[in-house]
């Protein structure tokens, strides 16, 4: 069963900031430039680190890690929530992660950012805000969310935080690396991520199953 009502105000604290972060990242995107001077900065600097097999290496994990990929892994978090009957987490899982793939795909044609040129990868679509960045963290905080309750230990619950977070954050770094998105992109798709997150699982804290009592 999903619980939690004693993290319900960190819960909301951490859904309004990363709320208030995007919403300023959003409006610096597409209203006014004054994350432009950083997004360029980073994105001409980034080849400082660029190496020929890191490239290859970072390339071949971003690629396991957009919408493909991250489905791909629902559909078997799925079928294992299923198996074990826990019913909640599966509606919890599928209806989070439905959403953001919404989420993302609505912004990036609202906002229709064009991305930085790339010698090293070739990727077509918009660039604002980072699906890879936001399907990652949205599926590092359900794993979290799902399974630190079934865990007894304060050092297994931090760890796992640190490995669902820590994943998160590299991929959106996969990103920054191969020149397929601006700085800006990847903060605004991580904080994308935790705001619908942490949104879903603090209305799940309230909401009941017909099969609850299996849960």
């Amino acid at each position: 069963m999903i619980k939690g009502n004693e993290y319900k105000k960190p819960l909301l604290l951490l859904n309004i900031v990363s709320l208030l972060v995007f919403i300023f990242i959003f409006y610096c995107v597409t209203k006014g430039n004054c994350l432009t001077a950083i997004d360029e900065w980073v994105n001409t600097h980034i080849v400082d680190i660029q190496t020929p097999s890191l490239t290859t290496t970072l390339a071949f994990i971003t690629n396991l890690s957009g919408l493909v990929g991250n489905s791909i892994f629902a559909i078997f978090a799925i079928l294992f929530l299923s198996y074990k009957k826990w019913y909640k987490e599966r509606l919890f899982y599928l209806l989070s992660f439905s959403g953001a793939v919404i989420l993302f795909g609505g912004i990036k044609q609202i906002v229709a950012r064009a991305r930085p040129h790339s010698d090293l990868i070739e990727v077509i679509n918009y660039s604002f805000p980072s699906g890879h960045s936001i399907l990652t963290m949205t599926t590092s905080l359900l794993v979290y969310f799902i399974f630190v309750r079934k865990l007894t230990s304060p050092l297994a619950k931090n760890s796992l935080l640190a490995v669902c977070i820590t994943w998160a954050i590299f991929i959106a770094f996969t990103r920054v690396y191969l020149n397929v998105h601006w700085l800006s992109d990847i903060v605004a798709g991580l904080t994308l991520g935790i705001f619908w997150v942490t949104f879903m699982r603090l209305y799940f804290v309230g909401v009941k199953t017909p099969h609850e009592k299996y849960v």
